[in-house]
C-alpha cells in the first residue's frame, strides 16, 4: 500500500492549507503583540478617578479557530481542481487498456502542461493504433501470400499421387515445381521478418525483366490451372525490362493471374498481356468468368470485399495488387467488356 503523501493532490492540499492559514496565524501574531492596556484619569471634583480600557482580541482568535476547516475544505478542493486533468488521462488510459486503442483524451482545457502531456499521450496512442494496423494487415497479407505457394505444392502432391504411372521426368517436372513454390514460401517469410522488425517497406527500383517475371509466375500456376482445365496464354514483347521493386511487382501480378484462374470455367483460357510505353508498362489479365457487374466494379479493390460468387478467399488479393501498383505511381482498374458471363480485364500499370 502506498504512502498517503505520495499522492499529488495530498501535496497540493497541505501546501494550499499552509498558504492560507499561515497569514492568518501571523496576523493574529500581529494582534496579540499589539493589544495594549490604555489608563486614563479622570477629575471629578477634587478626587482623581482612574479608568482602564483594554483592547480584546477574542474576536481575532475565534476566526483564527473558524478559518482552520474553511482553509483545509478550500485547499482540497484547489487541489481536487488542479489534479483532475491528471484524471481524466489516466481514465482514458484505463478505458483504451480494457477497449481499444481509438480513444483520445481530447484534453484542451487545463494547465498547460497537463495539455501538452495529454497531447503527448494522444499522439503515441495515434502511433500505437498506426503499428496495431500495421500488424494486422501484416498478418492478413502473410495468410494471403502464403496460400498461394501452399496451394502449388499440395496440387502438386496430389497430381503426382493421381497419376497411373509417374515417370523420373514427371517426378522431376513435380520437385521443380515444389522447390519454386518453396523458394517463394522462403522469400515471402523473409520479408515478413523484415516487416517484423520494424523496418519500413521500401521500392527498391532496379531493371526487372517483366517479361522473364511473367513466364515464371505462369509456369508456377500452370499447375492449378491444368487442375481446374484452365489454358494460359502468355503473350508480349521479347522483353520489357523497366525500373521496378522485382519481388512486390511478381506479388501483384500473381495474385491477379489467381484471381483470374479461380474464376475462370473449364475449357476456358487466361490470357496474360504486357504492353509497353515510354510513360508507363501495363500487365492485363484477362478472363472469361462470370465478369462483375458495373455496381461492384469500384468495390471489388477494397480490403474484405467480396462479391456474392467470389468464392474462397479473403478478399485480399487485389487491394495488395492496387497497393504495389499505387507504390510503383500505377493503378489497377477493371472492367468487364463483352456481355454478362463474358470475364473481365484486369489492367495493372506501373510508371518505370
Amino acid at each position: 500500500m502506498s504512502h498517503p503523501w505520495r499522492s499529488l493532490r495530498i501535496r497540493l492540499a497541505a501546501l494550499g492549507f499552509l498558504a492560507i492559514y499561515v497569514p492568518a496565524l501571523l496576523l493574529f501574531g500581529v494582534i496579540l503583540a499589539t493589544d495594549t492596556e490604555t489608563v486614563s484619569t479622570v477629575r471629578v471634583g477634587a478626587t482623581d478617578t482612574e479608568t482602564s480600557t483594554r483592547h480584546l482580541s477574542g474576536w481575532a482568535f475565534g476566526t483564527l479557530i473558524a478559518l482552520g476547516p474553511v482553509a483545509a475544505a478550500l485547499a482540497w478542493w484547489w487541489a481536487g481542481r488542479a489534479v483532475r486533468p491528471l484524471h481524466q488521462v489516466r481514465a482514458v488510459a484505463e478505458d483504451i487498456e480494457a477497449t481499444d486503442l481509438s480513444r483520445r483524451t481530447g484534453l484542451d482545457n487545463g494547465p498547460i502542461e497537463v495539455t501538452a502531456l495529454a497531447a503527448s499521450f494522444d499522439a503515441m496512442l495515434d502511433r500505437l493504433e498506426a503499428a496495431a494496423e500495421t500488424q494486422r494487415r501484416l498478418i492478413e497479407e502473410a495468410s494471403h501470400e502464403l496460400r498461394l505457394p501452399l496451394s502449388v505444392l499440395m496440387t502438386n502432391a496430389e497430381v503426382i499421387l493421381a497419376h497411373p504411372a509417374p515417370t523420373a521426368d514427371i517426378y522431376r517436372q513435380a520437385l521443380e515445381r515444389s522447390r519454386k513454390a518453396a523458394d517463394r514460401l522462403q522469400r515471402t517469410i523473409e520479408e515478413l521478418l523484415v516487416d517484423a522488425r520494424g523496418r519500413a517497406r521500401t521500392i527498391n527500383r532496379r531493371p526487372t525483366d517483366l517479361m522473364v517475371t511473367l513466364r515464371e509466375i505462369a509456369g508456377d500456376a500452370a499447375v492449378l490451372a491444368a487442375v481446374r482445365q484452365v489454358t494460359l496464354s502468355v503473350t508480349g514483347p521479347p522483353s520489357a525490362v523497366c525500373r521496378v521493386d522485382g519481388p512486390t511487382v511478381r506479388r501483384a501480378i500473381s495474385n491477379l493471374l489467381d484471381n483470374a484462374i479461380r474464376h475462370a470455367p473449364a475449357g476456358s483460357t487466361v490470357g496474360v498481356h504486357i504492353e509497353t510505353t515510354p510513360a508507363q508498362v501495363a500487365v492485363v489479365v484477362t478472363d472469361h468468368g462470370p465478369g462483375i457487374p458495373p455496381d461492384q466494379q469500384e468495390r471489388i479493390l477494397e480490403r474484405f470485399w467480396r462479391g456474392g460468387d467470389s468464392g474462397p478467399g479473403a478478399g485480399l488479393g487485389l487491394p495488395i495488387a492496387s497497393q504495389i501498383a499505387q507504390a510503383h505511381g500505377g493503378t489497377v482498374t477493371v472492367t468487364s467488356p463483352g456481355p454478362a458471363g463474358d470475364g473481365s480485364v484486369f489492367r495493372l500499370t506501373l510508371r518505370p
